[in-house]
């Protein structure tokens, strides 16, 4: 789910939902209430177990963290270097994991393709609005991050693809590479007693957006928990057509191949693009033909993800 979820075209619920561990990760989100809460605060672990599976949660949190801060500085590396190619794998991600999440729906009634329709729709409608660059203000980080995580639960929505729309991937991408490498300088500097650089460090790294970011995430994580869970036993086919109607609208943002019409530039005086529209390859090269290879690679990796634990659910 880490990994899915630095990457903007696999959603974490999918991974979550393909590997068999979906309901059991809602059920432990929605039975978060204040009584939770209060035992975490007391230290009763063995209520705290019984009420949210706090070992499953921890476990999973961990995994996350891990996965995303080793890929963050990879992505970022890639994104700067080999954009086109990167597009095109996310591109063959997003295509895959949508012809998976139509095998959930259990029965395509009129008010299903209907609600499918209209979610493409709004799907596209977001890709070609994005065009301004939001602010990097401390509000609007939170927002992000309550909005990324809500979308991280769905099956179907990728957290990080809601932060491409939102014009916040790359700055939080660039944030939790700089933090990486800021707490690996803290921890030698605090081996070699070098206090003086320490701080300086520690002054130079922001961890504030990211701590504002994460508790964003926290918010969304456990507000928008209880209502996916009434909304899949309630409406299961309908809010899974949805969700797949979004990501095929969606799949507009990520074609690897575009025109750049305009450009910014960010905090640390790169020139970015702004706006772009969506054009046919103009070279057909060795580049080319690695982008093709990486969204056939991408598209692969989902399905052959899926059809392993399918089988294994089946033994």
């Amino acid at each position: 789910m880490g990994i899915a979820d630095v990457i903007p075209g696999v959603s974490g619920g999918t991974i979550a939902f393909i590997t068999g561990i979906y309901k059991k990760l809602i059920e432990s989100l929605n039975n978060i209430d204040l009584s939770s809460v209060k035992y975490l605060f007391t230290g009763n672990w063995r209520k705290l177990e019984e009420q949210i599976n706090i070992s499953f949660l921890l476990t999973l949190v961990m995994g996350v963290f891990v996965a995303a801060f080793s890929l963050a500085k990879l992505i970022r590396f890639l994104l700067h270097t080999y954009e086109e190619a990167v597009w095109a794998f996310f591109f063959g991600l997003i295509a895959a994991s949508t012809l998976i999440m139509f095998k959930h729906v259990r029965k395509w009634e009129v008010v299903n393709i209907a609600a499918l329709i209209v979610a493409a729709g709004l799907g596209y409608w977001l890709t070609i609005v994005s065009v301004i660059q939001t602010p990097n203000t401390l509000p609007f980080i939170y927002l992000s991050g309550f909005i990324a995580i809500v979308a991280m639960i769905l099956p179907g929505v990728s957290g990080s693809f809601i932060l491409l729309i939102l014009d916040k991937y790359r700055y939080i991408i660039d944030v939790m590479s700089e933090i990486a490498t800021g707490v690996k300088d803290m921890l030698k500097a605090l081996f070699q007693f070098d206090f003086n650089q320490l701080t300086t460090v520690w002054q130079q790294t922001e961890f504030l957006p990211f701590i504002i970011f994460q508790l964003g995430t926290l918010s969304g994580i456990i507000g928008f928990s209880k209502l996916l869970n009434w909304l899949l036993k309630k409406y299961h086919d309908l809010t899974i057509a949805t969700l797949i109607g979004i990501m095929i609208g969606s799949l507009n943002k990520v074609w690897p191949w575009k025109n750049t019409l305009t450009t910014y530039v960010n905090r640390k005086g790169e020139t970015l693009p702004l706006t772009q529209e969506n054009v046919l390859p103009q070279n057909i090269d060795n580049y080319f033909f690695l982008s093709i290879a990486l969204s056939i690679v991408g598209f692969a990796i989902v399905y052959y993800i899926e059809r392993y634990f399918q089988e294994k659910a089946e033994v």
